[in-house]
């Protein structure tokens, strides 16, 4: 029988959920995180949802909270109308994949790189592990260089 209690907010995802419902509670929370994080620019939102011991593993290695938001700023700089569209998302358990893509017009320095008024599209993947309703685990997969290489 399924658990008939509520889901709340971004609901600390109760063990007792079963894994089709844990899953579709995750997929929900990795949507919103970014639409709140990269769209509608909400540092609270990595506060909320970042695990306090949780790692990201990114193109420049693997980070922290507080290492994650040095970098989202980085690429904000550069991309002051970045825009992430989640393309489609695949959820089991605890684990959610997106894949995403994201536009934008270079208008910053934030990645070592002198603006060039560029409009880019590129296209990535994150895995995300949740517990609880925290992400405690992410892996992007994108291609940073190849960025680089067509801003220069």
């Amino acid at each position: 029988m399924k658990d008939s209690r509520p889901i709340v907010d971004t609901g600390g995802v109760s063990p007792a959920l079963d894994p089709e419902t844990r899953a579709e509670v995750n997929r929900v929370l990795a949507v919103r995180w970014f639409q709140q994080v990269w769209n509608e620019r909400r540092t609270e939102t990595i506060d909320e949802l970042f695990g306090d011991n949780a790692v990201g593993h990114m193109e420049g290695g693997d980070t922290d909270r507080a290492g994650f938001k040095t970098a989202r700023e980085g690429l904000l700089d550069a991309f002051p109308d970045i825009q992430v569209k989640v393309e489609d998302t695949l959820a089991a358990g605890d684990h959610v994949v997106v894949r995403w893509r994201v536009t934008g017009t270079h208008q910053g320095a934030g990645l070592g790189v002198p603006p060039t008024n560029r409009h880019v599209e590129f296209r990535g993947m994150t895995w995300m592990t949740f517990r609880d309703g925290l992400i405690v685990e992410g892996w992007d997969s994108w291609n940073l260089g190849a960025l680089l290489e067509s801003l220069r």
